[in-house]
């Protein structure tokens, strides 16, 4: 080697050792190594970490329609039959739709058989007060002459037998007398309520008979009501004297109220029920389509935005959000929605951080920069 050769070699090692005494010097930043090794500061560096929004779960008052569906019915029905059968229908005097009285005139029944046993009867009954009267007046002439022991004891007690059982035909004889003119009183069949007649199946001529189809069904008053089903947790918001908006299948609007709500839920449709009063309208028909919108409200509940809830096979969770940035799966069970907000009826308390938007791409654990949400943009980051 040249000497020109080991001149410039030695200078480029001499150059290289005063450039890392130099950096070492001026205080460079550390090995990589060196930054690892403090491991407080690793875990709470977020200057590399992904900037992420939140929110709060707080307590809200949420209201929301809840819609149902369901058939018009009678409120209360009442049938009218007879109880005597065999005889022939002489007159009707109602159809259906008609408005009736109570203890108005429905229908007759042909009487004249029944007035002809009826005057039989009497003159049965006739006779037998008659026999009556006799017994009595030789009873009281055999006590007066035994009395003077002109007549045997046998024979008194006789005489007593023989007016005792006069007697007790009279019972008999006033007791059919009576039977029949009840019946004679229940040929006309009489309306037991006011209301209108819904349905009518008896005809002039026909015979009447005992059995399970009634002559006449009435609606009470007039009254419908709208049998409404839904789900059990919007039924649990409806309340007895609630206003309903009730549309008829005409696409009419009239306006009920909550009369009952049934204490049970099909177990086979998870569906309950609410009877909804209906004002009397004459177009009101039973059997009839209509649908009801409910204003259910919930005061002062936990709630976060919609756009915050992450829906996995498990269930529905929330991101948590701790003091030190760190995102924690949080498990929640889900209430009423209102808008872009729903309830939590199991979750974290009021005042809690979440992430309010992309928890899907956020794994449990991740360290975030979390950036305060403003109202309305986890909205309409959800619509996105």
């Amino acid at each position: 080697m040249t000497m020109r050769h080991k001149f410039t070699s030695a200078a480029a090692i001499a150059g290289v050792g005063m450039m890392a005494f130099t950096l070492h010097a001026c205080g460079g930043k550390p090995a990589p190594a060196e930054e690892a090794a403090d491991g407080t500061k690793a875990a709470t560096d977020t200057s590399g970490a992904q900037a992420m929004r939140i929110t709060h779960v707080e307590l809200r008052d949420l209201s929301d329609e809840v819609l149902a569906a369901g058939r018009l019915v009678v409120r209360e029905e009442a049938a009218v039959g007879s109880e005597l059968p065999g005889y022939r229908v002489a007159a009707v005097y109602v159809d259906e739709g008609d408005w009736v009285k109570q203890g108005q005139a429905m229908a007759k029944l042909d009487d004249a058989l029944l007035q002809a046993q009826i005057a039989q009867a009497e003159a049965t009954l006739a006779t037998q007060k008659a026999n009556v009267e006799f017994k009595v007046s030789q009873l009281q002439r055999a006590e007066s002459l035994q009395l003077e022991g002109a007549f045997s004891k046998e024979l008194l007690e006789q005489r007593r037998m023989e007016a005792a059982s006069a007697e007790a035909s009279l019972g008999a004889s006033q007791a059919a007398v009576n039977e029949m003119k009840i019946r004679q009183s229940r040929m006309v069949l009489r309306a037991p309520v006011a209301g209108v007649v819904l349905q009518r199946t008896l005809r002039p001529g026909d015979i009447s008979s005992v059995g399970v189809t009634p002559y006449f069904r009435i609606a009470r008053e007039g009254l419908i009501e709208l049998d409404a089903e839904m789900p059990d947790a919007a039924l649990a918001h409806v309340k007895i004297g609630d206003t309903v908006n009730v549309m008829l299948g005409t696409g009419e609007h009239i306006t009920g109220k909550v009369r009952f709500i049934s204490p049970r839920v099909d177990v086979n449709t998870n569906l309950g029920r609410a009877r909804i009063e209906l004002p009397y309208d004459v177009d009101l028909r039973p059997g009839s389509f209509a649908e009801a919108r409910f204003n259910a409200s919930s005061p002062g509940v936990l709630a976060v935005p919609a756009s915050a809830v992450r829906y996995e096979a498990g269930g529905a969770s929330v991101m948590l959000v701790d003091d030190a940035n760190t995102v924690r799966q949080t498990p929640v069970k889900l209430g009423q929605r209102s808008g872009d907000f729903v309830q939590l009826i199991d979750g974290p308390p009021a005042g809690s951080r979440v992430l309010a938007t992309g928890s899907a791409f956020t794994l449990d654990g991740d360290v975030i920069k979390p950036t305060e949400d403003v109202p309305g943009q986890a909205a309409a980051a959800g619509d996105e």
